[in-house]
């Protein structure tokens, strides 16, 4: 049967009404939920975040860390406002918290957070406080345990720190995924560094500002703050934020600083950027005063010391070193081959190595207040640390030096201190021709004294130029003579140990000249009532044994052979004084057939002796018996006494 046609249009008119109104239910959903976004999106601003993230936070580091306030302001430019940021410090820090943050915000672009790196601007903060520190168990607070979240991949790990040996060492963190960021002002703030024996260095940062273009534009960094109270300025320019990212490239940085009077350059790169390690490029450094750097390093100083160097700066984790350096230290130039760093770890002393030749080094410049006016009253205190910190090894070389009233040339010194001890390997220097090298050390003794002990060798001493150096007059011995010598004293300067200080010594001559006058004087020859000698007489060997104690002592024996007869003498003397008593006497078989051989005393002054015959006095005839004696001496002194050819003649 045929449906007739107004039974179908009332069907279709019954079913239009039902889609139409599942067509609107699914708008209005739709439109609902849209609605609910905005609002949600617009509402989000309102909401506070800070305890969420605080949570989150605490499980990741494994460190307690709460924030007061954590708002987000949606848009193109996403907007994060902090406030009352604290981190945990760990068990046994100086303080509760690590890092204590009192405003931070920023600016992220929404679309980077999908498709990085991020790019950031407007980071603004203040009255950020952070506080490094190892504990008195010399444990680091900025270490983090991190932590897996449950749901979440472990984040990846830092690299692992480095056993710094060398500056090829130090290993960077990733830097792929930083962001870039476009500027920044940070305000009131301050970072501290304290010690494990509770030293503290602070950095105050009252400004800090970053601007770039973007991220393959040159980055402007400034700082504007102080170090232990030194003001400090600092101003650089860093490579863009692409290069940054470049993990496994040096990043280039050129920084200029200030601090007071002292200024420097660095002009290098980095191969941890962020945690200013592995560096390693050109570095200047110049102040007339030196006062801000001691400041800096925690010093004071008795005098202003002008100083300028240059040279090739290497930081790599507990490593700090110049190298291929020159400079001038309060007119004194100087090159620079090595100077180190290798700071101490777990309660162990920081090591200091150092290579450095001068050109012309005046002591005199650095000793005493403003310099030492007097030269002769310049001295040295033998201060020796039962602890020293750092330990010390040390090669200093120049071609010439002036210390006290002495200039020496070609001199060389290679020392080392360590605990309760100065070591000197070697010291060799130039004097007058003659040529020094010696050995020794300075040990710690009680009532802040040291204890001074030293062997030296004397070579081509001529006795004549010494002679006139020292101010005595002519003496009728000419020729080069050569000493080897051990010393040893407990004193608190330098200038006292020498004076003060016990020494045994052998003076020696193969080769010389001795005035006639001396000889046939010395024998009582009758010619000379007829004939006058003159000229000299040829040494064939001269040997001398000293031993004195502060500056008082004796040379016994004395013994001059001649081609015109053998001369033995026996001397007292006190350089404090500046007096002298001299026995000498012929041997009767070496002497012409008109020879006395009478034995001759000269005693006094240095400069104006007087002249008697020795055996009227009861000290004169004591000094004769003596003549023939020979001087205990220390092993070194005696093998080179036994090399020359008058030790044989003395009886032991």
């Amino acid at each position: 049967m045929t449906q007739q046609p107004e039974t179908v249009s009332s069907a279709k008119s019954a079913k239009r009404p039902l889609r139409f109104w599942l067509l609107c239910a699914g708008a209005g959903i739709c439109g609902v939920a849209a609605a609910s976004v905005v609002v949600g999106w617009m509402t989000v601003s309102h909401v506070n975040f800070g305890p969420f993230v605080g949570r989150r936070a605490t499980a990741m580091l494994g460190r307690d860390v709460s924030v007061e306030s954590l708002s987000v302001t949606p848009g193109r430019w996403l907007k994060l406002d902090l406030g009352g940021v604290k981190v945990a410090n760990i068990p046994g820090g100086s303080k509760p918290d690590m890092v204590d943050v009192g405003h931070l915000s920023v600016e992220i672009k929404l679309s980077t957070l999908l498709h990085g790196p991020m790019l950031v601007r407007h980071v603004t903060g203040s009255d950020i406080h952070v506080l490094v520190e190892r504990t008195p168990d010399r444990q680091p607070n900025w270490r983090f345990k991190t932590k897996d979240i449950p749901g979440e991949a472990s984040a990846k790990p830092h690299a692992p720190a480095a056993d710094i040996t060398s500056p090829d060492q130090v290993v960077p963190d990733d830097r792929s995924s930083y962001p870039t960021v476009l500027d920044v002002q940070m305000h009131n703030s301050d970072v501290t560094y304290r010690t494990a024996h509770g030293s503290e260095f602070r950095s105050t940062l009252n400004t800090i500002t970053l601007n770039t273009k973007d991220a393959s534009s040159p980055v402007s960094f400034t700082v504007d703050g102080a170090y232990n109270g030194q003001p400090v300025q600092l101003d650089a320019t860093l490579q863009p934020f692409d290069a940054l990212r470049q993990t496994h490239k040096p990043y280039g940085m050129v920084v200029k600083g200030q601090s007071g009077d002292f200024k420097f350059t660095f002009d290098g790169t980095a191969t941890d950027p962020l945690n200013a390690d592995g560096l390693s490029g050109a570095v200047t450094a110049e102040t007339p005063t030196s006062r801000p750097l001691m400041t800096i390093a925690g010093m004071d100083l008795p005098q202003d010391i002008p100083l300028h160097m240059e040279g090739q700066f290497t930081h790599a984790g507990n490593f700090w070193a110049v190298t291929q350096g020159k400079g001038v230290v309060k007119n004194n130039s100087m090159t620079i081959t090595q100077a180190s760093l290798m700071e101490g770890e777990r309660g162990k002393p920081d090591q200091v190595k150092a290579d450095v030749a001068f050109d012309q080094l005046n002591v005199n410049s650095f000793l005493g207040k403003d310099g030492a006016s007097n030269p002769s009253g310049a001295d040295m205190v033998l201060d020796v640390s039962s602890n020293p910190d750092p330990l010390i090894d040390a090669k200093l070389s120049a071609k010439g030096v002036t210390y006290n009233v002495y200039h020496f040339s070609d001199a060389s010194l290679s020392a080392s201190v360590t605990p309760g001890l100065m070591a000197v390997r070697n010291l060799s220097l130039a004097y007058l021709g003659a040529t020094l090298k010696a050995s020794g050390k300075i040990a710690a003794a009680e009532k802040g004294n040291a204890r001074v002990q030293g062997d030296v060798a004397l070579a081509k001493v001529d006795i004549d130029r010494f002679r006139r150096a020292l101010g005595f007059k002519p003496v009728p011995l000419l020729g080069q003579v050569d000493m080897q010598m051990t010393a040893s004293a407990t004193q608190h300067t330098l200038n006292a140990a020498v004076q003060k200080a016990d020494i045994a010594a052998a003076v020696a001559m193969t080769s010389g000249a001795l005035d006639k006058k001396i000889i046939q004087a010395a024998s009582a020859d009758i010619s000379m009532l007829f004939n006058k000698p003159k000229g000299a007489t040829a040494v064939s060997c001269l040997l001398g044994v000293v031993s004195s104690h502060g500056g008082v002592g004796q040379a016994l024996p004395m013994r001059i052979k001649t081609a015109d007869g053998t001369l033995s003498a026996n001397a007292r003397f006190d350089l404090n004084r500046r007096w002298f008593d001299l026995i000498f006497s012929t041997q009767g078989k070496t002497t012409g057939r008109f020879a006395l051989d009478i034995p001759v005393r000269v005693s006094g002054s240095f400069s104006n002796p007087s002249i008697s015959l020795a055996k009227w006095s009861a000290d004169g005839r004591a000094m004769l018996a003596q003549s023939e004696r020979l001087n205990t001496l220390p092993a070194g002194v005696k093998q080179f006494a036994q090399r020359n050819a008058c030790y044989r003649a003395i009886a032991p």
